[in-house]
């Protein structure tokens, strides 16, 4: 992925999820993310679901190794990602081009204890947790 080294990630951990969890599921049906973790705190499963999904890749987390060197360590579950070089990538890759302008898209990014899920929504999306949805384009989620 080319990256623009001007451009620092935030990183900013929100606590909806506590402690570790691993990828038990995940399902897209061409508008919605489904993604299941197995919460080893919790001893059961938890149910994600992002709505209007405009992209989303999964990857081991090894293969993200040298991503990770500079950003800082975080024990968070989900992650909102400011300045995120993926929403560049995507905007590089054709957004601009297809759109004629830049679109107005958040990264979410789920961190598991061996994937990592990005997730790339409108800002007006939701993502649904266990039910409970959260707002997205809200200033301060956590």
């Amino acid at each position: 992925m080319a990256t623009d080294s001007s451009i620092i990630e935030k990183w900013i951990p929100l606590q909806y999820i506590v402690g570790e969890c691993s990828v038990s599921r995940i399902e897209y049906d061409a508008t919605n993310l489904l993604v299941e973790l197995d919460s080893f705190h919790l001893g059961r499963t938890i149910e994600i679901i992002f709505s209007d999904v405009f992209s989303y890749r999964m990857t081991l987390e090894h293969f993200r190794w040298a991503e990770f060197v500079n950003t800082p360590q975080t024990s968070a579950t989900l992650i909102k990602v400011e300045n995120s070089n993926y929403i560049k990538w995507l905007e590089d890759a054709g957004v601009k081009q297809l759109y004629d302008s830049s679109l107005n898209i958040i990264h979410y990014m789920l961190q598991t204890t061996e994937h990592i899920i990005d997730v790339a929504l409108l800002r007006n999306s939701s993502i649904t947790i266990d039910g409970k949805e959260i707002i997205c384009n809200s200033a301060v989620e956590s």
